[in-house]
């Protein structure tokens, strides 16, 4: 199973050394339905990614192994997949985690990896790990990995992740944040949990900061067009294709939640605003992002997305 594997290099020389706990590992997948040549080319995958490596921590290399071979056997281990590409690309970047915390980290990188990689920036998401130094705690890597999802634009996580972030070590917080050495992260995260629009560094001019949704035929949660109201968790909903979805959006990134049947959605929000948008077009719905936000959403009559607008003063 390990042929194709360099056994000169620092995962063959783990591989040979560790061969029961291997062979183990592998039997579990192959037993489990897995393709003997798909999990064959799963290892070595891994073991070429992790080639540089001078020596190879047997912990994680089980973690590795027993994470590749697994998604081998349920057909997860695809080449245009976010599982396989937070193996390959994101993994090997996370010396202090990997190092520190190597089965935590495993475990809880590629549990983040398809939600970061549906509604985030995977790349951005391995940048912010990469820089965080190493825990000593392993219930820490869980808090650092999602506070670096929801930075990564997985919007869902905000609530969450401001309270794990806020627990962190200032200098694990930092690096997860993406905030530069030195910054306080307790004063960054306060003034954000007050205004999600704002974020050091990110624009403070009016006009169009996010665009949200879209049509289902394009990877969209709509078939129908949109139309703001108010309502939802966070204060500003969306009616389309007969039930409502919830908002949530903030500087970071944006999500939409399917809420209910449309039967008691109230009348559209109606506002007097300065739109400084790029489009002309027939307003339909103007909602506060959050309850006394100043940025605003609005839907279209001609499209399938809203957008997150700060208005002129």
């Amino acid at each position: 199973m390990s042929d194709g594997v360099d056994r000169g290099s620092a995962f063959g020389r783990w591989l040979t050394a560790d061969r029961a706990a291997v062979d183990a590992l592998l039997a579990g997948a192959l037993a489990r339905g897995g393709d003997r040549d798909a999990v064959r080319a799963a290892v070595v995958a891994v073991a070429g990614a992790f080639a540089d490596v001078e020596e190879l921590d047997p912990v994680l290399g089980r973690a590795l192994v027993a994470h590749v071979a697994d998604l081998a056997a349920r057909g997860r281990w695809r080449a245009d997949g976010p599982d396989r590409a937070v193996v390959l690309d994101v993994l090997p970047r996370l010396t202090g985690l990997v190092r520190s915390q190597p089965t935590a980290t495993v475990g809880a990188v590629a549990a983040a990896a398809r939600t970061v990689a549906r509604t985030g920036d995977l790349a951005l998401f391995g940048s912010l790990l990469a820089a965080v130094p190493a825990v000593e705690d392993p219930s820490v890597v869980r808090s650092t990995v999602l506070v670096a999802a929801w930075r990564s634009g997985a919007a869902r996580y905000r609530t969450a992740a401001l309270r794990e972030a806020a627990a962190l070590p200032a200098p694990v917080a930092v690096a997860a944040l993406g905030l530069p050495p030195g910054t306080d992260p307790a004063a960054t995260l306060a003034r954000h949990a007050g205004d999600p629009w704002w974020w050091p560094g990110y624009r403070t001019e009016p006009g169009v900061l996010r665009r949200i949704g879209g049509f289902r035929g394009f990877g969209g949660p709509w078939l129908g067009r949109p139309r703001v109201v108010a309502g939802g968790p966070t204060g500003c909903a969306v009616t389309a294709d007969g039930v409502r979805w919830a908002i949530v959006a903030d500087v970071h990134g944006s999500a939409v939640t399917r809420l209910a049947d449309e039967d008691s959605v109230p009348p559209t929000a109606t506002m007097s605003a300065s739109l400084p948008v790029p489009w002309a077009d027939t307003v339909t719905g103007v909602v506060p992002a959050s309850v006394g936000s100043s940025v605003l959403v609005v839907s279209r009559r001609h499209s399938y997305h809203v957008d997150a607008v700060r208005p002129a003063a």
